[in-house]
C-alpha cells in the first residue's frame, strides 16, 4: 500500500505536463530521405516536415516520456544506396524506418521488410500488400490518376495524350492512369498517345511530335522532379499549349518558378484537400490542419504537399508507438497501425482496416493549379478531382 507521500507524488507525477515527462534519454526514429539527387527537393521538404514535428510530438509527452530523435540519412536520390542505408538500419533491429523518399526506393526497401521491420514510405506510389510490414504515405497514385483524369473529363477534354518517363515512378504512372481511362465512367475519353522517355534525356522531340500528330485536348505527364523540365520545355519549343498536369510529387512552388519561361497556360496537378483549407468546415480534420499549419508557422516555412506526405505518416507511426510503448517488436507496430482508424489527418479521417496500407481515400484528392501570377497553387476541384462548379 502506497504512503499517502508516495500517492501524492505520484498524481503529482500523473498531473504534470506531458512537455516536462519528455526529458529522458531521447527515442530515436531512424528516416531514409532523398536530400541531394534529382529528389531533393522533395527530401528537403520532408526534412524540414520532420523539423516542425519534433518540439510538436515532445511537447506531447514524445514517447512514453521519452523526446523523439529523428536521426535521418540521405540516398542521394539512388534505391542502390538506399538498400545500404536500410540494411544498417535493419541490423539495428528496431521497429521502424521512416521513408525513403522516392517510389523507387521505397520499392527496394520493401523488398527487405518482409519480415519486419515496419516501413512507412513517404512516397504514394508504394502499394504494399495489405498485412505486409509497409505503408505508403498519403493518397495511392491509382486515385490521384483517377481525380486527374475525371477533372480533364469533366472540363470536356475527352482526347488525352500520355507520356511518362520509363523509371518506376513513370512506370506506375501509366499503369495508374490506363486504370483510370478503362473505368467505366471514363468510356467517352481517349488515350491520343502513349510515349516514353529516359529520366536522363536531355530531349523528348520525337515523342512530343507524335503526341501533337494526335491531337489531343489535353495532356498528362507523369515523372517526379527535374525530368518534367525536359518535356514542359519541349512542349513549349513545339507550340503545343494545351491543358497539361503533373503528378503530386512536384506540388514544389520552386520547381513551378522554375518553369516560367516555358510553363503552359494551364498547368494542373492532383494535390491535397489541406491545400483547399479554406473549404474544410470545422471538425477533426480542420483541427489538424490548423495544428500543422501552427508548427510551419513556428519556424517560418509556408507548407507544400511534399511536407503533407510526413505529416500524417509520421503522426500515424507515433501514435502507435504511444500505445505500444518505446520497445514494440515490428509485428505489433503494424498490427497497431493496420488497427488505427478514426484518426484525423490533414486530408481526412484515416482508416487503415480496409487493408490499402494508407488509410486516405480519394476524397482528401483536390485537383490544384499553378498560378504564375498569384505565385502558388489555387484548389480548382471538389474532393476527388470533381469540379467546383459542379
Amino acid at each position: 500500500m502506497k504512503t499517502p507521500l508516495a500517492a501524492l507524488l505520484a498524481a503529482l507525477v500523473c498531473l504534470a505536463p506531458l512537455s516536462a515527462r519528455a526529458a529522458g534519454e531521447p527515442y530515436e526514429i531512424n528516416v531514409i530521405l532523398s536530400l541531394t539527387g534529382i529528389a531533393a527537393f522533395l527530401g528537403n521538404q520532408e526534412l524540414t516536415t520532420l523539423k516542425a514535428l519534433e518540439p510538436v510530438e515532445n511537447k506531447s509527452g514524445g514517447i512514453h516520456g521519452r523526446p523523439i530523435k529523428f536521426v535521418t540519412y540521405d540516398d542521394g536520390s539512388n534505391p542502390f544506396n538506399t538498400v545500404q542505408l536500410a540494411n544498417g538500419i535493419i541490423a539495428k533491429n528496431v521497429p521502424l524506418i521512416m521513408g525513403p523518399t522516392l517510389g523507387a526506393s521505397c520499392e527496394a526497401v520493401y523488398a527487405l521488410v518482409k519480415n519486419g521491420p515496419v516501413e512507412y514510405c513517404f512516397a504514394p506510389t508504394l502499394q504494399a500488400a495489405p498485412g505486409s510490414y509497409a505503408f505508403s504515405a498519403s493518397v495511392g497514385t491509382p486515385d490521384l490518376a483517377i481525380a486527374n483524369v475525371r477533372f480533364f473529363r469533366e472540363h470536356g477534354f475527352k482526347r488525352i495524350a500520355m507520356i511518362s518517363s520509363t523509371d518506376i515512378s513513370g512506370q506506375n504512372g501509366e499503369q495508374v492512369v490506363l486504370r483510370a481511362l478503362a473505368l467505366p465512367e471514363n468510356k467517352a475519353v481517349t488515350l491520343t498517345a502513349n510515349e516514353h522517355f529516359g529520366i536522363a534525356d536531355v530531349s523528348v522531340g520525337a515523342q512530343l511530335a507524335r503526341i501533337k500528330a494526335s491531337n489531343p485536348e489535353a495532356i498528362i505527364v507523369w515523372s517526379t522532379g527535374t525530368p518534367n523540365g525536359t518535356v514542359l520545355r519541349g512542349l513549349h519549343d513545339i507550340g503545343l499549349d494545351l491543358p497539361t498536369s503533373l503528378n503530386a510529387g512536384n506540388i514544389v512552388a520552386t520547381q513551378m518558378r522554375s518553369y516560367a519561361t516555358f510553363m503552359p497556360s494551364h498547368l494542373y496537378l492532383p494535390g491535397y484537400r489541406f491545400m483547399a483549407s479554406d473549404l474544410v468546415r470545422p471538425g477533426p480534420v480542420k483541427n489538424e490542419m490548423e495544428a500543422f499549419f501552427a508548427a510551419f508557422a513556428a519556424i517560418g516555412v509556408k507548407p507544400e504537399a511534399a511536407h503533407s506526405f510526413a505529416w500524417d505518416a509520421t503522426r500515424v507511426a507515433i501514435n502507435a508507438l504511444r500505445h505500444l510503448g518505446p520497445n514494440p517488436t515490428a509485428a505489433q507496430l503494424r498490427d497497431a497501425i493496420e488497427q488505427t482508424h478514426s484518426y484525423a489527418g490533414i486530408n481526412t479521417v484515416m482508416d487503415f482496416r480496409d487493408g490499402s496500407q494508407r488509410g486516405t481515400p480519394i476524397t482528401a484528392v483536390v485537383m490544384i493549379e499553378w498560378s504564375p501570377s498569384a505565385d502558388k497553387f489555387i484548389p480548382v476541384s471538389s474532393p476527388g478531382g470533381m469540379p467546383l462548379t459542379k
